[in-house]
């Protein structure tokens, strides 16, 4: 047994506009877990960002998923990742608190092991495997997550506002049939999209834009969106889509517009965040 272990996943930005449940990409803000074995479970939130009180802790529910009720941990807990925004911070905190305790019980996870016990824990694969794996993730209808290349001049800058808004609120917006019409715009936004993250062409990443299968129904449950996916689009992004359910809007850029976007974010009254793209995922 081991006297202490940590582990850390990044968060992500999940959909990038069309790719709804299929793509995400992880960014470099962490939730770290630091987990020792002791006499009951107890979890203690050190970092920026901790959840209420009255919700569920997601460290702690995938401690004891991972390991079992009967081998208690204590989890400290250090989050960068703001919660409700759309940036992954469930899979994060996931991924980051089974595999910590894995660890703290002697056992080395393989990222395949986290991998399914998070995303059975969040219910859909796309933040975890970003979570995991890192980098840009492709969740195929069949098999398990792919890495794809993302062009090295394609910058994330996010825009995070003071709303929150409930992963569970944003699907219960969602139609439950499309037309055909708006299911074949979809998939040529799709391959735009994944030309465009491959490519950085302007084009193709500009032919992504306008999202009907989730974007579009949750347009008023948070309608500063839209204002903000405008403002990063006039002031440089190549691309500009609500992050995962939102409200936090990601918006990709090259180099030289990096400042101009989170400039005109800052302007707006909007808290801007630059942080890269995690290459790494869990470690």
């Amino acid at each position: 047994m081991i006297s202490e272990a940590t582990a850390s996943a990044p968060a992500s930005s999940a959909n990038l506009g069309p790719a709804f449940d299929a793509m995400a990409l992880a960014l470099e803000i962490r939730c770290r877990v630091t987990a020792a074995p002791a006499d009951e479970w107890s979890v203690q939130h050190v970092g920026e960002h901790k959840p209420d009180q009255s919700e569920s802790d997601a460290v702690l529910i995938a401690a004891r998923i991972a390991v079992g009720d009967d081998s208690p941990l204590r989890l400290i807990v250090d989050n960068s990742i703001p919660i409700g925004k759309g940036l992954g911070s469930s899979s994060a905190a996931f991924t980051a608190g089974a595999a910590a305790a894995l660890r703290a019980r002697g056992n080395e996870p393989s990222p395949d092991h986290v991998f399914r016990v998070a995303a059975d824990l969040e219910g859909h694969d796309d933040n975890v495997a970003a979570a995991v794996y890192g980098g840009l993730v492709l969740v195929p209808a069949e098999g398990p997550p792919r890495r794809l290349p993302v062009h090295p001049s394609l910058q994330p800058v996010i825009a995070v506002p003071s709303s929150t808004l409930s992963t569970k609120k944003a699907r219960s917006a969602l139609p439950s049939s499309y037309s055909r019409a708006a299911t074949i715009r979809s998939l040529a936004r799709v391959s735009a999209l994944t030309a465009g993250l491959i490519t950085a062409d302007p084009e193709l990443l500009a032919a992504a834009h306008g999202d009907e299968i989730h974007e579009l129904a949750r347009a008023g449950m948070s309608p500063e969106v839209e204002r903000i996916v405008a403002l990063a689009r006039s002031s440089g992004a190549l691309h500009a889509a609500r992050s995962g359910a939102g409200p936090a809007v990601l918006a990709l850029v090259t180099g030289d517009r990096a400042q101009d976007v989170a400039s005109a974010f800052k302007e707006a009254g909007l808290d801007p965040v630059q942080p890269g793209v995690a290459t790494t995922g869990l470690v």
